[in-house]
């Protein structure tokens, strides 16, 4: 009897996770609700179906990519997909996938018992090897080759090792969860996510991945910023159980000469976005380990609580420019902090201590004291034309400012406020920057590059050579392909940005929440199509600045105070911000 081509659905709720790739999704308020990832959603399980008798190349190659679309078998090996193939053990794509938003054939030529199948792929991005996802949009051609066995069924023989999977696929097929390292900066206690894609294949298989990949490790991309992990090289899995919210890691022998500490710290955080796992208990070669600073063998998520990598500190208030270029802050009514004080997209330190603003003319940067109000540095425009963009504070007391013209750009740090430099390692340079905010955790760089007509959103790492050597900034990856054009961003917590943007679906500016895993955007309430400009802390409403012009014209800057709630305004205010 024939099969269907398209494969059997199933509805289960065994697995936790998040949604994988760029799609469109419901409207969600604008506060923040944490760092936390949703977690145990519902998923819908392909049964992939085998190749049937008499089906052409062409149908050969599109079920395939269907049944690969499913990890099915003990070890996610796509053992119906291997159906397809001349050769099944020659195929080894593990988790690289290029991830589409459709695909057509373009051709199947046959000769004789030899056949070749064309395919134009529209992609979304890519999943690499080791779990990072990059948006990518290129278009490109792709080709199967395939010839009839002795029972004259027509079976695959060169393919890529890529996997090639749709949006949906891949929402079905993966979810993103979070590795923990910690900063470069020893005397940092913050930790930084590494998002990564594993796939769905058991619940068991699932943890333990998640251990492996954490024992591994970061992902290439994040490895280049000096992160920092507890665990040894050659250090390996031996047993993983969980039972009763207790996780139970046995790590080899190799990790007796690593950081306990830090192992204890990586696992916890790693491990606790399962909903089963609230405890763990480390082990080396079968012995449970006693953990300095831990009483008792057993450990808690609360625990290790001080590396949150959003912070342990209160939500602080905002910040705004008030009409006539004072900083204020957004205490019920705006009140002035320093009355000699004019700003212009100011930045505020985190210990809000210092303030950097930009000149009228946008060629100068000025940190000021927010305790007497004296001058620490000014920074002048390098570039022909150049134009500062709002500066950005990292968590070590350290100004970061990009300058654009139309050419190109260039990134300065002022060290402690006082100490100017320019970042020789900055791969942007060719490209103008409309804005650039450093993460909490100071490894990251979110920033809006004009890529010819589209303003992209992307993502670079820092990286602070030891011992006062060389600064780069580079590894700026695109992470959402939806997004057309951006006008400003914020860090809303480690793993997302809120973003004010557009998309070809929405050609009028509106409030995104972006993971920087490349997960999907959601779209935000927001106070109107007018917005210009966006602050944001953990935990903290977000603020957005807008020009209004009817009836009149007058800017303002509007808050949130819960989810369900109305957005409030001050106005005759610009230039939202919080410390950071």
């Amino acid at each position: 009897m024939r099969r269907e081509l398209a494969g059997l659905l199933a509805v289960t709720a065994l697995l936790t996770g998040c949604a994988s790739v760029p799609s469109g999704s419901q409207v969600v308020g604008g506060r923040v609700a944490g760092h936390q990832q949703p977690i145990d959603d519902p998923y819908v399980r392909v049964i992939p179906v085998g190749p049937d008798r008499g089906w052409d190349p062409g149908k050969i190659v599109t079920a395939f990519q269907a049944a690969s679309g499913s990890f099915d078998g003990p070890n996610g090996e796509h053992k119906v997909a291997r159906e397809y193939l001349a050769c099944g053990g020659c195929w080894r794509p593990g988790v690289a996938t290029v991830v589409y938003d459709r695909v057509t054939q373009s051709s199947v030529e046959v000769n004789g018992d030899h056949a070749v199948v064309t395919d134009e792929v529209y992609p979304l991005g890519r999943i690499g090897s080791d779990g990072q996802y990059l948006a990518d949009s290129r278009n490109f051609k792709q080709t199967y080759e395939l010839r009839q066995d002795p029972q004259k069924q027509w079976r695959i023989t060169t393919l890529p090792q890529e996997l090639l999977l749709s949006r949906n696929d891949v929402d079905r097929a993966f979810r993103t969860f979070d590795l923990y390292f910690f900063a470069p900066d020893p005397h940092a206690q913050i930790l930084v996510p590494n998002p990564v894609y594993i796939p769905l294949v058991n619940r068991t298989w699932l943890a333990e991945q998640l251990v492996k990949q954490q024992i591994g490790g970061p992902t290439a991309w994040l490895r280049s910023a000096s992160v920092r992990t507890g665990f040894p090289a050659g250090t390996q899995l031996r047993r993983l159980d969980i039972t009763g919210g207790l996780a139970t890691v046995d790590l080899s022998r190799q990790a007796r000469s690593g950081d306990l500490r830090g192992m204890s710290i990586q696992l916890m955080w790693t491990l606790r976005q399962l909903r089963e796992v609230s405890q763990l208990k480390l082990e080396i070669d079968g012995k449970p380990v006693q953990v300095p600073g831990v009483s008792g063998t057993v450990q808690s998520a609360s625990t290790w609580s001080a590396y949150d990598p959003d912070g342990t500190g209160g939500v602080p208030e905002g910040y705004a420019r008030t009409a006539d270029g004072r900083l204020a802050r957004l205490a019920g009514t705006p009140q002035v902090v320093l009355p000699k004080l004019h700003v212009s997209h100011p930045a505020i330190s985190y210990d809000e201590r210092q303030v950097a603003a930009v000149s009228g003319a946008g060629d100068k940067v000025t940190v000021t004291s927010l305790v007497d109000g004296a001058t620490r540095a000014v920074l002048q425009a390098n570039l022909k034309g150049g134009r500062f963009s709002t500066p950005s504070w990292d968590r070590r007391g350290n100004l970061w400012a990009v300058e654009s013209n139309a050419r190109g750009s260039r990134l300065w740090e002022i060290e402690a406020g006082t100490k100017k430099r320019a970042v020789d390692g900055w791969n942007l340079a060719p490209y103008p920057v409309k804005a650039l905010r450093i993460s909490r955790d100071g490894t990251r760089a979110a920033a809006i590059v004009q890529m010819g007509d589209v303003a992209e959103v992307q993502l670079g790492r820092v990286d602070r050579a030891p011992a006062g050597g060389g600064l780069q900034a580079e590894g700026f990856i695109t992470i959402s392909s939806d997004l057309r054009g951006a006008l400003d961003l914020a860090w809303r917590d480690a793993d997302h940005l809120a973003v004010v943007g557009l998309t070809l679906e929405n050609p009028s500016p509106l409030l995104y929440d972006v993971p920087v895993s490349g997960a999907p955007l959601q779209p935000m309430a927001g106070p109107g199509s007018d917005m210009r400009s966006i602050a944001a802390y953990p935990g903290a409403p977000l603020l957005v600045g807008r020009h209004v012009s009817n009836p009149q014209s007058l800017d303002n800057v509007c808050w949130l105070s819960d989810k369900y709630g109305e957005w409030k305004c001050f106005d005759h205010t610009s230039d939202p911000a919080y410390p950071g």
